[in-house]
């Protein structure tokens, strides 16, 4: 049975899955902390600072402060149970600052890195994804070293955000680009599910150190599937515009090119 009201700190917390990481783990009961970037009182987004607003009104503690500050995330650290990070991918190296100071700290029971994608260990892709794959690997092998109990959550793909992105349904264009043939199959999950089960599975005590992976049947669909469905939800006929598995590929190479090109300018 999952644990009650574990106290659970989320990194990431004011990002796309971190919102409603946040508000799934309040829904659920838990004492919730959440990690964040320092607000500069002449540079803060008036929507972020609306954002921890309201998560304080929901009962969250926030605490300001960088990764880099160790003494402090050690400190931070020591008042809370279960730690659930969902830093955006430019951070997950990152996330080698919380496992230290996790490790310093010696009480968290349980550690959700930054993954909620493909299971890293058992699959292998294109450069730039391969590269992705690597660093979350990286977390993984990290956490394992110091010796935090954890449990690794592949939550394959975010439904919203892919359906948006295949099919773009806010757009009233009658046109649809179609990646390979259309027809592999992918696992979409809606993101509050994602959050909720990620919360449930971080504090059952038959999850630690074990990988969970989300594949209800009925989510498992082809980019087709999702056209053929939009179609008859709308009653329109889409023209389908295809892009090669070579050409795929092309524009994989080109956009690894420009980001070690951007890299090395930095």
């Amino acid at each position: 049975m999952a644990t009650k009201n574990s106290k659970i700190m989320i990194f990431g917390a004011t990002g796309y899955l971190g919102v409603k990481m946040v508000k799934a783990s309040i829904s659920i009961g838990h004492p919730t902390y959440a990690y964040v970037r320092p607000i500069k009182s002449n540079g803060a987004h008036p929507s972020k600072i609306e954002l921890l607003n309201n998560f304080k009104s929901l009962g969250v503690i926030v605490f300001q402060g960088e990764l880099d500050e160790h003494e402090k995330l050690v400190k931070v650290l020591k008042q809370v149970d279960i730690v659930i990070s969902t830093l955006a991918v430019p951070q997950h190296l990152e996330q080698l600052k919380i496992i230290s100071a996790m490790k310093e700290a010696g009480n968290i029971k349980r550690f959700v890195p930054s993954e909620f994608g493909n299971e890293v260990d058992k699959v292998r892709g294109l450069p730039p994804f391969q590269k992705l794959l690597d660093n979350k690997k990286k977390i993984r092998r990290a956490t394992e070293a110091a010796g935090i109990p954890f449990t690794y959550v592949s939550a394959n793909s975010f439904a919203a955000y892919f359906v948006d992105y295949l099919l773009h349904p806010c757009q009233k264009s009658d046109r649809v680009t179609i990646y390979g043939s259309g027809e592999t199959k992918a696992v979409l999950n809606y993101e509050e599910d994602v959050a909720a089960y990620t919360v449930k599975a971080a504090t059952d005590p038959r999850l630690a150190n074990r990988v969970i992976i989300y594949r209800p049947s009925k989510n498992i669909v082809s980019q087709l599937d999702l056209v053929s469905s939009w179609e008859k939800k709308t009653g329109r006929t889409m023209e389908r515009i295809h892009v090669s598995e070579e050409e795929l590929i092309k524009l994989s190479e080109r956009d690894l090119e420009a980001s070690n090109s951007l890299f090395m300018r930095k």
